[in-house]
């Protein structure tokens, strides 16, 4: 699979989890979801938002930031580690949260719930802004070069910006 291939892969899914963060997101600025219902459908997008998010992070984690890192362009391959370096943790950042914010600890703690979750979707937006605007258009530019035969010189910083 190419790297352009690869890029739009998880650029769809960037967008479907910044979908799914929405709905998410409007169960938590609301109240507890006491009823059958509400409560149905507040889990079932916990669940396909963690679902889709896990999976996502390990084909960055396991199949992206590898190659990336291996791709030969030093100034690529710092600017994935610089990534990887400032928002690696997000994978483990979110295994904790879902170990602690089980059914019967949301119900206990609505707010500390809303607070966390709100914390983790921030997180999330921010790393998919810096990916798409910065990382994956280096990626592609310095693919399509290397296609070329040539020698990529973009002028672009290995840190990414600050958030």
């Amino acid at each position: 699979m190419t790297m352009r291939v690869e890029i739009e892969r998880l650029r769809n899914e960037h967008r479907r989890l910044l979908a799914l963060a929405g709905h998410l997101g409007r169960h938590i600025a609301g109240a507890f979801p006491h009823d059958a219902k509400a409560r149905e459908d507040f889990n079932a997008v916990r669940t396909r938002f963690r679902t889709e998010l896990i999976a996502h992070l390990k084909r960055e984690d396991w199949v992206l930031y590898p190659s990336l890192l291996a791709s030969g362009d030093h100034e690529l391959a710092d600017t994935a580690q610089n990534y990887v370096d400032e928002m690696g943790h997000i994978s483990g950042a979110f295994a904790d949260y879902s170990r602690q914010w089980l059914p019967d600890a949301i119900a206990a703690d609505w707010p500390g719930y809303c607070a966390a979750t709100h914390g983790i979707l921030g997180a999330l937006a921010a790393r998919i802004e810096r990916e798409d605007t910065g990382l994956y258009p280096l990626a592609l530019t310095v693919e399509a070069v290397n296609a070329q035969g040539g020698r990529l010189h973009t002028g672009i910083a290995a840190q990414p910006s600050a958030s």
